[in-house]
């Protein structure tokens, strides 16, 4: 089975044990013993994941509530063969569909960034010789080596090594190189302290070593960081909640108003079942922003950009608005508020402490002692204890674009580094002290020792290594003024516990005069005798940009936690620089082990360091904050961070020196690597949720005045002002320019000081309900009321419906002026000319409205006409009009005189705590001031529709023709017997009315107890059998996994394991038989039990029986016809019509029925069939054929009724 690190701890056993368990020895595998164990074990590959095609990528951008509506509207317009109503909606919901998939870019690439971290070639031992093939042919028990500039290929144990340094920051985020020794260490040391380990996917800085592979492919570390990867779920953003949630609740309210819409119009005022669903679609297009999905992906996009410019890449367009609501950022520590670069940050020697200044690898810089310039070539203490940090040195700097690496060990970057800026000419010393030989560092010596001489043959012996381990080589020390005197060991280690609480590695340096004539260098010769010169304290030092990052997301009301891999004294003393809160009270990761779920979350919140973390504490520890209600962003640059970044509300990856890993996994990369970045993005996120919140503001209200106005039509029994297609089209323009405009919004003054919204702020506020419901009702009476007077002078329908387009798209311009401050007045310059996106989408839609208005093909396309000059000062005065009532609004919210009166409409109209009151505080003036606008627009609206119709019906008058006749239902349904029986009851006379589901007839049992009881005993019996092959099977299961347990260890015969894995397949077959008898003898059973039982004869639909041919005692066989049910849902009259109009008639007119049977009934319907005389002369007399419906069955087959047709076919549409 494959070795992990779950199965066995490796790095606590000692290699020889290590290589039993795996069954190899130090002389590697054999090639075929490889090949077995890569057939086993898979090969040495990360599993790829599934990703969405192109295709189902575009399909989803069709997965919202409000979509759905709208794509069914277009289903039944298109059936109903309004073809342009239809392909105005399709082509509205495809262009959103494009935006958003051109907007949401390239699929995640996480597991394929982690693939790409492992190793392409490895250098193993097959058939006792050294080879090197593909990383992925490597086999668990391979042995390996490895040397400087390697990428592990594999988790290995070390067996033997040479000075091996592994560089596994990607891994534990520890920015040091790690001293790889082969000897155990306890079974319970974090990731970073198994040292006998070399894990897939980091990388060799220096030295060599052999190893023996453990595992392989998904079994190894980073395998397992993949795996949690992919199994962590991705949060969906506050906005989308929130916009989830809004979709659902908009789309029950809407259908919810159609459908009462639709009844109260058929029903009330009788029209056509048809045109009210079309009315019903017209209204539902009105209310449904179909452009509001399109207007968040581009203002979103738009935030993208800006933040592009202040280099924060944006992978997943939602990250932009979560920005704006992060309350904690958990930030790694390596790479990320730290530079991941070592500095020399401090050297102490007998003659006092000298701090560096400068950056990483970069040689310029100086030094200071007391906060004072130190001239180095003037301080010959400070500069005799650079040349050895010279000299004593194996790494070379290089400089690329202005920007400094390290080539070689980063420790002995940073030594270089600072002597460099000593002064020291590293190419020039080298000539004058050339190395003559060398005891390279070794992790069981902790020291390495260079031997060298100048050109008059003089000697110098310089050693660098672990503090400790130089003051047991040492008898001297180098004074303070260059003399030599007996070492203070007790000093020095003060110095050394001083510089490690402040996170410091601290190094030391000694020096010794060779022996006249050594030419070489041995242990001897160092181990004693040696002249301690000073001590050198390196750090991965805080970016200089981070603390000011820090500060500033304290005041925008966020908290900075660092979480690290690194050692508790380096974290502290990294997160006092930052100036993080109470960076004393860290957390180990054994800590975290320590701590419960329920009580992380406490614990995670009232910390802010974190050390010696893993990457399942990272996740953890990002959970644990979001059940807290925390919006929680995530930074790193390691693999190990991935998964925490996944998870995290927002991941935020390091562009520069982060894992492509790292990148994968997050929303948000910073280009620069510049931690000061975020609160920028943070910054710009907010204005981007403002601008959405003002986008919403903006496009609701129109939409709830386009619905407004459809719903009056309906209320007052008018025909719409405005068509489906009309509405769609002012939908489109305005949404795609108006309301775009206000994305382009500059930011508020105080974005950032102030706290992050809550994660659960509703799309809607109070405040925002009330401005859409009065500006909705501002726009209905501008609308509506414009609609009839125009049509009160005697204005054409289609006329009319142009006005009153071109009203609703004033009003949208000018409110559009009002929505750019929520509440600041717009009645300054600022407020009408400050914005150019906003005047530029006015001048756009003015221009498509003249066309709409003037040009052929749009007036053969939408029904309009063309308008004289003076009805465009009505539309500009209603406009004006709406425009200054939303200021008045605006001011009296300001007013502080009002707050008493308005108490609970908050005057934060973005919704923020000022918007937090007790619930119903609100509710008495809102609904006050709906009251009063309601009666006031229906009652101008009904004064001038009334005007309009008593003109229209005298005008009308004599227009109708009249036929009469008798009602008959349109069809007739047998019901059949269910099962045999005999009849037991009977109702349901000829003649009479039933009720869909209503009982006209029983059937007595026709199957016994003892058929029942029989069937019963077979069931149980098959039950039984079924029990026991299932018991059957479990046994041959484990026996099958005992002898495949046996066999990995040759205790198992292969005969043995295939009878027994050919025994199970027998128990199998013989469990699926027996499952398919007991659902047999189930069916069986359960039909004896209906037919014991008896049946139910039931009416299927509303009508009314016209036969019966079932008597109370009679047997019938399954299928016989009892009765014979009218459905008389739709009725129908067939009847002559005379008179001058009825050569006119044509299928489709409008026609209404009454009848004496049913007074104060009116029925609508309309004419389906006409038969005209072969001659047709006037006077003549004309067939007709009228269908009604008849939802209550008010009318019955057999009644005589008269149908009075409207030859101008009057109707709502």
């Amino acid at each position: 089975m494959q070795p992990s690190a779950e199965g066995t701890e490796y790095w606590a056993i000692e290699a020889d044990a290590a290589l039993e368990r795996l069954g190899a020895t130090r002389l590697g595998l054999s090639q075929a013993e490889a090949e077995r164990r890569l057939a086993v074990h898979g090969p040495n590959r990360l599993p790829a994941g599934r990703r969405r095609s192109a295709l189902m990528r575009f399909a989803l951008q069709f997965h919202n509530v409000l979509i759905y509506v709208l794509l069914a509207a277009s289903v039944v317009t298109a059936l109903m063969q309004h073809w342009i109503d239809t392909a105005v909606i399709v082509a509205v919901v495809v262009i959103n569909a494009i935006i958003g998939f051109i907007q949401e870019g390239k699929a995640e690439q996480a597991m394929e960034a982690v693939r790409n971290m492992l190793s392409l070639h490895a250098t193993v031992i097959r058939d006792g010789r050294r080879v090197v093939i593909d990383a992925t042919d490597v086999a668990p028990g391979d042995i390996v080596y490895v040397q400087s500039g390697d990428k592990i290929p594999a988790d290995i144990r070390l067996i033997r090594v040479k000075s091996l340094k592994v560089q596994e920051s990607a891994l534990t985020g520890e920015s040091l190189p790690v001293d790889k020794d082969p000897a155990p260490v306890m079974a319970d040391a974090p990731l970073g302290d198994r040292a006998p380990m070399a894990y897939s996917g980091t990388v060799v800085t220096y030295g060599q070593g052999t190893g023996v592979v453990v595992a392989t492919g998904a079994a190894t570390e980073i395998g397992r960081i993949n795996a949690m990867l992919s199994e962590v779920e991705t949060l969906s953003t506050p906005l989308l909640q929130r916009m989830d949630e809004f979709a659902r609740w908009l789309t029950v309210v809407i259908l919810v108003v159609c459908a009462a819409v639709f009844a109260f119009g058929a029903l009330v005022w009788g029209f056509d079942a048809g045109e009210m669903f079309m009315a019903a679609v017209g209204l539902a297009v009105s209310a449904i922003p179909e452009g509001l999905p399109a207007i968040i992906t581009i203002t979103l996009a738009i935030g993208v950009e800006r933040m592009a410019r202040r280099k924060a890449i944006i992978r997943q367009l939602p990250a932009v608005e979560t920005l704006g609501a992060v309350t904690t950022i958990c930030s790694d520590k390596t790479g990320t508020l730290t530079l991941n670069e070592l500095i020399v940050r401090s050297i102490v020697i007998s003659g006092g402490i000298y701090d560096t200044t400068g950056s990483g690898y970069d040689p310029h810089g100086g030094f200071l002692r007391n906060g004072k310039d130190v001239v180095v070539r003037e301080d010959i203490h400070l500069t005799a204890a650079l040349r050895p940090l010279a000299l004593c040195n194996d790494a070379a700097l290089r400089e690329t674009d202005g920007a400094w690496s390290v080539e070689g060990d980063p420790t002995e970057g940073a030594l270089l580094a600072a002597a460099v800026k000593g002064g020291v000419n590293l190419e020039k010393l080298a000539l004058e002290l050339p190395r003559t030989d060398e005891i390279p560092f070794e992790s069981q010596h902790r020291f390495m020792a260079t031997l060298h001489h100048d050109h008059d043959g003089a000697g110098y012996i310089f050693v660098k290594g672990a503090p400790e381990r130089l003051l047991e080589m040492c008898f001297w020390e180098q004074g303070a003024r260059g003399e030599q005197r007996p070492l203070d060991c007790a000093c020095w280690l003060d110095r050394i516990i001083e510089m490690a609480t402040r996170g410091q590695r601290v190094l030391a340096v000694a020096s010794k005069q060779a022996a006249e004539g050594q030419q070489q260098l041995a242990f001897g010769d160092v181990e004693s005798g040696l002249v301690f010169v000073g001590l050198i304290g390196l750090i991965d030092p805080p970016r200089p940009e981070a603390v000011d990052a820090i500060r500033a997301c304290a005041i925008a009301g966020m908290s900075v936690k660092m979480i690290t891999g690194d050692h508790a004294a380096t974290a502290i003393a990294i997160a006092r620089e930052l100036g993080l809160n109470h960076p004393e009270s860290v957390l180990t990761g054994r800590d975290l082990d320590a701590i419960g779920d329920e009580e992380l979350g406490e614990a995670a919140s009232a910390t802010t360091v974190f050390a010696r973390t893993s990457p399942e504490h990272k996740l953890r520890l990002v959970q644990a904050l979001q059940k807290r209600g925390e919006v929680v962003a995530m930074t790193g640059d390691g693999v190990n961070d991935a998964p925490a970044l996944k998870r995290a509300d927002i991941g935020i990856a390091m562009g520069v020196k982060g894992t492509e890993a790292a990148k994968e996994a997050s929303e948000m990369v910073l280009a620069d690597d510049n931690f000061a970045s975020i609160v920028h993005a943070v910054h710009e996120g907010r204005v981007v949720y403002e601008n959405l919140k003002k986008t919403i503001l903006y496009i609701l209200p129109t939409n709830g005045g386009e619905g407004l106005t459809v719903i009056a039509a309906i209320a007052m029994g008018e025909t719409l002002p405005v068509t489906p297609v009309q509405i769609l089209w002012i939908n489109l323009i305005t949404a795609v320019t108006l309301g775009l405009a206000l994305a382009f919004e500059p930011p508020t003054k105080g974005v950032m000081l102030r706290p992050p919204r809550a994660s659960g702020e509703p799309i809607l506020s109070r405040y925002f309900v009330w401005r859409i419901v009065f500006v909705s009702f501002l726009m209905l009476l501008a609308t509506f009321g414009l609609y009839e007077l125009e049509k009160a002078r005697g204005m054409g329908l289609d006329s009319a419906r142009t006005v009153a387009v071109n009203t609703l798209v004033a009003c949208e311009i000018a409110y559009l002026f009002n929505a750019r401050f929520l509440s600041e007045s717009s009645l300054s310059l600022k407020g009408l000319f400050g914005s150019r996106a906003v005047l530029i989408s006015v001048a756009i839609v003015i221009v498509l409205q003249a066309m709409f208005t003037y040009a052929p093909f749009m007036q053969a396309l939408f029904n309009t006409t063309p308008l004289d000059p003076q009805i465009w000062w009505h539309i500009a005065g209603a406009s004006v009009v709406l425009f200054l009532l939303v200021e008045v609004e605006k001011a009296i919210f300001r007013s502080p005189a009002a707050a008493p009166a308005l108490r609970g409409v908050p005057a934060a109209p973005t919704g923020g705590a000022a918007a937090v009151v007790a619930p119903g505080e609100w509710v008495r003036p809102v609904v006050a001031g709906l009251l009063g606008l309601l009666i006031i627009g229906v009652s101008g609206a009904f004064y001038l529709h009334t005007r309009v119709s008593l003109t229209r019906e005298e005008a009308s008058a004599g227009r109708t023709v009249v036929v009469s006749g008798v009602i008959a239902q349109v069809a007739q349904t047998p019901i059949h017997a269910p099962a045999a029986g005999v009849v037991a009851t009977l109702s349901c006379d000829v003649g009479a009315k039933v009720e869909a589901g209503e009982t006209c007839a029983t059937l007595a049992p026709s199957s016994s107890d003892a058929a029942l009881a029989r069937e019963k005993r077979a069931l149980a019996a098959a039950e039984r059998q079924l029990a026991q092959r299932q018991s059957a099977q479990a046994k041959a299961q484990a026996n099958l996994e005992k002898l495949e347990a046996r066999s990995a260890s040759r205790a198992a015969s292969r005969k043995a394991l295939s009878a027994a894995r050919r025994a199970l397949a027998r128990a199998q077959a013989q469990v699926a038989r027996a499952e398919a008898e007991v659902a047999l003898r189930r069916e069986a059973a359960t039909k004896a039990q209906a037919d014991r039982a008896g049946a139910a004869i039931v009416a299927p639909f509303a009508g009314f029986v016209l036969e019966r041919r079932a008597a109370v005692g009679a047997r019938v066989e399954t299928g016989a016809p009892l009765f014979m049910i009218g459905d008389a849902r739709t009725i129908r009259l067939r009847g002559k019509a005379e008179g001058e109009g009825a050569l006119t008639i044509a299928p489709g007119a409008t026609a209404l029925l009454t009848s004496e049977a049913v007074p104060g009934r009116t029925f609508s319907g309309k004419v389906t069939e006409v038969r005209r005389p072969a001659a047709p002369q006037s006077g003549a007399r004309v067939d007709a054929v009228v269908e009604f419906e008849n939802p209550d069955l008010a009318l019955r087959p057999g009644m005589a009724a008269s149908v009075r047709i409207d030859l101008e076919d009057r109707a709502v549409w």
